[in-house]
């Protein structure tokens, strides 16, 4: 039924000056309208990142920065994921494992966080990860060697465990490198027990020494292998030089300190890792447009986890109409994927079954050096 109709017009308040009447106004409010209406504000997600922004490893952080902003921007600007923008939250922990506990827990505290990307370091990424399990978000490691992450279902890696590199060492040793007198310093590391097994398997007895002091007495090895990290191995490397042994040290230095610090000495110094650089020309330009350089070691894999973590996402809501943490949880225990550093399929332990590895030589370029494999 049609209206009835007032028996007096009523008069606009929307008059103005100028003689233009009550239309112009009212035309206006109702074009306003509509192009409110016609404005589509898409709901929020957001996925975190936590790294060392500030303090000795600064550098990690800003090279998985960027990477990762790269990879959102590109869901972003192909419309989101499901009907969803994507924000970056992005946490400071300094490279501390004291830090990284309450860093994970301020993610989890945000309803709209489905994921996070970290830690970069083994002792921050084991000291978060009974966090992230317990309150039920996924964390992607990328490039943490460190075992134990395999106890906490959450959590993925995208690398190489000590256990995996320490064999490829062994192998790359034994193959490529032709060397038959192994030795070890710093025996209990993980990594280096790995070399060990490896070595034994090929049927090579293993030198093992605690210190340069004892190195001194034996120096007829081919190759020294050691577990610590890289401001550790250039001290190490310097101590070694300086004591008049020349052998090829190698490790897992997937840092710049060893080459900063140890300057000259550390040229020749071998290292295996999951942190490749890729040749990428998209990658490369889109890193360098946000970043003003070229992306360094850790961006690729960071690249790689942040659209990996996005798909599952996707895949979620597909699958339940809603993001949730569950969901890409699950979707990323059932997910195949393509990425810059090859193929990514996690195991039921969230272990990569074909993680990418590479050999580097440090040379006269300094970090990350030259790849021989």
């Amino acid at each position: 039924m049609a209206p009835t109709p007032s028996p007096r017009p009523m008069r606009n308040t929307w008059r103005t000056r100028g003689g233009m009447g009550s239309r112009w106004p009212l035309c206006f409010l109702l074009s306003a309208l509509a192009l409110v209406g016609c404005t589509v504000t898409k709901p929020i997600i957001k996925i975190g990142l936590v790294a060392p922004f500030e303090g000795l490893y600064r550098d990690v952080g800003y090279d998985a920065l960027y990477a990762v902003k790269l990879a959102l921007g590109e869901w972003n600007e192909a419309g989101g994921v499901e009907g969803y923008m994507v924000e970056l939250v992005a946490l400071d922990d300094s490279g501390d494992p004291a830090q990284a506990p309450g860093r994970a827990s301020e993610l989890i505290l945000d309803p709209l966080v489905i994921g996070a990307i970290g830690h970069f370091d083994d002792q921050t990424t084991l000291a978060a990860s009974p966090v992230y399990h317990e309150g039920g978000l996924t964390l992607m490691a990328p490039a943490v060697t460190a075992g134990g992450l395999e106890n906490y279902p959450s959590v993925f890696r995208l690398g190489a465990s000590e256990e995996v590199l320490g064999r490829a060492a062994t192998l790359f040793a034994w193959e490529e490198l032709g060397a038959r007198r192994l030795a070890v310093i710093d025996e209990g590391s993980g990594l280096v027990q790995a070399f060990v097994a490896a070595a034994e398997g090929l049927g090579v007895a293993v030198l093992s020494y605690q210190d340069v002091e004892s190195l001194k007495k034996d120096v007829g090895f081919d190759l020294l292998f050691f577990g610590g990290r890289s401001w550790e191995g250039a001290t190490l490397l310097l101590r070694l030089r300086g004591a008049g042994i020349e052998a090829p040290l190698m490790g897992c230095f997937n840092r710049p300190y060893l080459a900063r610090w140890a300057g000259e000495v550390a040229k020749g110094t071998l290292y295996v890792t999951s942190a490749l650089l890729v040749d990428d020309p998209r990658f490369t330009t889109g890193y360098r447009g946000l970043a003003g350089t070229d992306p360094g070691p850790q961006a690729a894999l960071a690249y790689d986890a942040t659209h990996l973590l996005l798909a599952a996402l996707e895949r979620a809501i597909e699958n339940d109409g809603r993001p949730t943490r569950e969901g890409v949880l699950a979707a990323l225990r059932d997910q195949a994927y393509q990425g810059l550093t090859g193929p990514i399929v996690f195991n039921e332990k969230g272990e990569q079954i074909d993680p990418p590895i590479g050999v580097y030589v440090i040379d006269e370029s300094g970090y990350p050096g030259k790849r021989l494999k």
